[in-house]
């Protein structure tokens, strides 16, 4: 069923946002004045794994309407990856490898976000044809 590769890839998204996340908190990405210690990342860990949550779980139960709220989530989401991009290209002084794997880690990820919008989408057209087909059919 499609459903379970929507939310498959928005496990996919908080499994890579944690991970992102962990490596933010690292001394080696020397970010200038944002520095995040252990309890700031696993407050903000419990918190995204929250907000994923409860529309996943939504989902599982089949109610329709979660996947728009998946979908805020997701996206607030990207948002936090811009601005590791625009953390490691204007206040990281780390060295160069370490600015561009982070920078492509944050880009792939937002290829997953973006490739669970395409399903997101796709499923929301086959339920809306197949709501079109039954009330029709008449």
């Amino acid at each position: 069923m499609k459903d379970r590769n929507v939310i498959a890839w928005a496990i996919v998204s908080l499994i890579g946002f944690i991970a992102i996340n962990f490596l933010m908190s690292r001394p080696f990405v020397e970010v200038a004045g944002a520095q995040m210690n252990m309890s700031e990342f696993w407050r903000s860990t419990i918190l995204a794994v929250v907000l994923y949550a409860v529309p996943i779980v939504l989902a599982a139960l089949n109610w329709r309407p979660s996947f728009y709220l998946m979908g805020l989530v997701i996206a607030m989401y990207t948002l936090s990856l811009i601005g590791v991009l625009l953390n490691m290209w204007s206040n990281s002084s780390a060295d160069m490898l370490i600015r561009v794997l982070m920078s492509a880690f944050a880009v792939a990820l937002m290829v997953a976000n973006a490739y669970w919008l395409v399903l997101a989408l796709r499923l929301r057209k086959r339920d809306r044809d197949s709501r079109d087909r039954r009330r029709f059919s008449n």
